[in-house]
């Protein structure tokens, strides 16, 4: 993902390695966008949501959190770049707790690196993806989880759709317990369309998981978001966005029998 590490790092602590990743994602994410020369184009996003009624492990009551993420996609010579990080505030039904959670993708295409046109109908390009995801709860000494993935991405050309793209992914978690490897499917969209002149949007990922053994179960969770341009109701388009969106997780974090069905509040900044 072209993140570069100190002389030393991997002799730090693996808190201290964790929070300097992040530290590297929130700078990265905001320098981007003005000073990386190399970038053909570049979005990034702050995004505000809140939900009342999340599902812990061993914990009876619903929680109440607001979550902040930072994200930015961005394309370069050889294919593209994508990368996330949320800090989750928990309010109320459990002891309030800050966690942080991101992931980092690369996709190379296949079209792009061999020179030739390798669209035909529906498919627009194939790529190669490596990826990796990491937690922390910041109110814990536990290991954080890690998650490294590979595979293939197919982009599909799709009517109304500015792109819609399904990963094909090797999952492999190697902390807090090394607990083996799965696969991942994972579709992305985007599909913008107007209401009475109004501009929406509704975009998201699902991601199917699968399970690794008796340590955790089969996974399904889906994000999609549906958004209102707000700014464009008084002509500063294509920043400001109100919206909502919904989390569904069946069997969350891989433990069968927890799910989270939420609605979330949506406010986003596009930049």
């Amino acid at each position: 993902m072209g993140f570069f590490l100190p002389a030393g790092f991997c002799q730090m602590p693996d808190r201290y390695r964790l929070n300097s990743f992040y530290l590297g994602v929130i700078t990265a994410a905001l320098a981007l966008p003005c000073s990386a020369d190399y970038l053909l184009w570049s979005n990034s996003e702050i995004q505000y949501l809140h939900g009342a009624n999340y599902n812990d492990p061993f914990n009876p009551n619903d929680v109440s959190q607001s979550i902040i993420t930072i994200t930015n996609t961005h394309g370069w010579t050889y294919g593209r770049n994508f990368f996330f990080m949320d800090t989750l505030f928990t309010e109320s039904g459990q002891t309030s707790q800050t966690n942080l959670y991101g992931e980092a993708y690369s996709t190379f295409s296949l079209s792009k690196i061999s020179g030739l046109d390798l669209s035909f109908g529906i498919f627009k390009d194939f790529g190669v993806t490596g990826g990796i995801n990491l937690g922390e709860n910041m109110n814990s000494s536990q290991s954080g989880f890690r998650a490294w993935l590979y595979g293939v991405t197919l982009d599909f050309n799709l009517p109304g759709f500015s792109y819609f793209n399904i990963d094909f992914l090797r999952q492999r978690v190697t902390e807090p317990d090394d607990i083996g490897t799965s696969w991942q499917i994972t579709p992305v969209w985007q599909l913008p369309f107007e209401i009475a002149g109004s501009k929406w949007s509704f975009e998201g990922f699902a991601d199917f998981i699968g399970e690794k053994g008796d340590r955790a179960a089969r996974q399904a969770l889906a994000q999609p978001q549906l958004r209102l341009d707000i700014g464009d109701l008084w002509g500063n388009s294509s920043h400001l966005y109100l919206g909502i969106e919904y989390q569904y997780w069946h069997n969350k974090y891989g433990i069968k029998g927890l799910h989270d069905n939420v609605p979330q509040a949506l406010l986003l900044w596009k930049f």
